[in-house]
């Protein structure tokens, strides 16, 4: 990964997106919820880190899939 990578997902509410970089040794995503009314995001709402990338993109799609199903 270059600065970071943006994944967005499309849910019922707005869209989710996961921007997920490189920090030290690991990797880290942070995950937002986006909706027409909220306009620029705040803090996220959930962090991961992983060793990997691969794992990292896992881990962000498990939690997107389990706390914001389709």
């Amino acid at each position: 990964m270059k600065t970071g990578r943006l994944m967005k997902f499309h849910r019922p509410g707005g869209e989710i997106h996961a921007y997920l970089y490189r920090e030290g040794a690991g990797f880290r995503a942070s995950v937002y919820r986006m909706s027409a009314d909220r306009g620029v995001p705040g803090e996220p709402l959930h962090r991961l880190e992983a060793p990997s990338e691969d794992e990292l993109e896992v881990s962000v799609r498990a939690y997107v899939d389990a706390t914001f199903p389709k």
